[in-house]
């Protein structure tokens, strides 16, 4: 799926891929991940505590978890979502030089870290949603994908 061109001005991503993989019973799962190769002023990761409200959803709760993905677990973040009457579930993570990470805090402490000692400042974003309803291919699509988005990380060093 194109990202829109605003959005993808704001973002200020280096790459960015957004699919949407749906079930032929109606289940929709959506994913978006974003490289930035050198986080800087004007082009950091934005964080989707201020995104998603800003697009008219209703954030219901915040919350920390840790996804099991196969033989791995993951932390992420989890949101509860709402506009319309609809509900939606959404994951979260930032993978860096210094691991995966769900929060905001960590990621930042990452950049200037690794700003401060002159390495590489390169992160991914990686979101997943669905909704409520879907909660089941939801989980199934980020346990299938997770293998061939570690495999993308790691082609620019990232794990």
């Amino acid at each position: 799926m194109p990202t829109g061109e605003g959005a993808a001005r704001v973002l200020a991503a280096d790459a960015a891929l957004q699919r949407v993989y749906r079930r032929p019973g109606g289940a929709e799962v959506w994913l978006f991940v974003a490289y930035f190769a050198q986080q800087q002023v004007n082009s950091q990761i934005h964080s989707p505590r201020h995104c998603i409200p800003g697009g008219g959803w209703r954030v219901g709760f915040v919350r920390p978890e840790v996804l099991e993905m196969g033989a791995a677990r993951r932390p992420a973040t989890r949101m509860r979502i709402q506009r319309d009457g609809h509900a939606q579930d959404v994951f979260y993570w930032f993978t860096t030089r210094g691991g995966t990470t769900a929060g905001e805090f960590p990621l930042k402490w990452d950049l200037v870290r690794n700003s401060l000692a002159g390495r590489p400042t390169d992160a991914f974003f990686v979101r997943y949603n669905a909704p409520t309803a879907d909660s089941t291919a939801l989980r199934q699509v980020m346990g299938m994908l997770d293998g061939p988005l570690g495999e993308a990380m790691a082609e620019v060093g990232l794990r």
